[in-house]
């Protein structure tokens, strides 16, 4: 009985993995492939997947033979988001924000020393921003990614830095020191900037949220090209976006 409840823990462990294992830089991936990131055997994953398959969890494109996250996972990321205080009270302070400054925003959080998109608004005539809801990216070299960084947990930033800072722009900080050093200036100031360290020609400024303890739980940011994002400009978004990010800590609870 035991082992066949091991067995049934292990493929239920298996499949989140598989699930986990599709990001939005390659949503798609082969059983193959699979099978060789995850150390889990080929007819394993075949398995897997056809169970997940079946429950609409995961789809077959015809033509490329491989796997991507199906209709069952955005039903239930979309059951998340309805049901999530924070996204429910930041959404419409954010849009009203996007349609006043006119540049794309997001709600992002942190999660595994990762930063998760929860959300994106663009406006009428911002620059189209290859993020989406659901996407992960490097916190070190955004401003939302920044915040959270700079009021976080110390030990995070430590085991980063450990790890090797990544260079992802010419324009990425990857130094320690001068991370340290901007994040203390982040705390001091209540707003983050980034300047091209993610995309070259993309700059971007950002808020705290906080829930009703008064810990950071979230940023808002707003991302625009550096030709449209002057310093001055940016500035002037930092004051709407502390602003947007205390109404919405407020909502959440917490008493300025």
């Amino acid at each position: 009985m035991s082992t066949s409840n091991d067995y049934m823990l292990s493929s239920v462990k298996n499949a989140l993995r598989i699930l986990q294992a599709f990001k939005m830089d390659k949503p798609q991936k082969g059983v193959r492939e699979l099978a060789a990131e995850l150390g889990i055997g080929k007819s394993s994953v075949q398995r897997i997947l056809a169970t997940l398959a079946s429950e609409g969890f995961v789809t077959k494109d015809i033509e490329t033979n491989k796997y991507q996250l199906g209709v069952s996972v955005m039903e239930l990321n979309s059951i998340v988001l309805s049901h999530h205080d924070l996204h429910q009270e930041a959404l419409p302070i954010i849009k009203n924000l996007v349609e006043r400054c006119n540049e794309t925003s997001h709600l992002v959080v942190f999660s595994n020393q990762e930063i998760v998109y929860l959300s994106k608004e663009e406006g009428k005539n911002s620059t189209p921003i290859e993020t989406h809801p659901g996407r992960h990216n490097y916190p070190h070299c955004t401003s939302s990614g920044k915040i959270l960084l700079a009021h976080g947990d110390p030990s995070i930033v430590e085991s980063m830095i450990q790890a090797g800072l990544t260079k992802v722009s010419a324009n990425t900080i990857t130094d320690p020191i001068t991370l340290q050093n901007e994040l203390a200036a982040i705390r001091k100031n209540g707003y983050a900037k980034s300047f091209g360290e993610y995309t070259i020609s993309v700059n971007s400024v950002a808020a705290p949220v906080r829930d009703y303890t008064g810990k950071v739980v979230a940023a808002i940011n707003l991302v625009g090209p550096s030709s449209r994002m002057s310093k001055q400009r940016m500035q002037h978004f930092a004051t709407e976006l502390i602003q947007a990010g205390r109404i919405i800590s407020e909502k959440l609870g917490y008493s300025y």
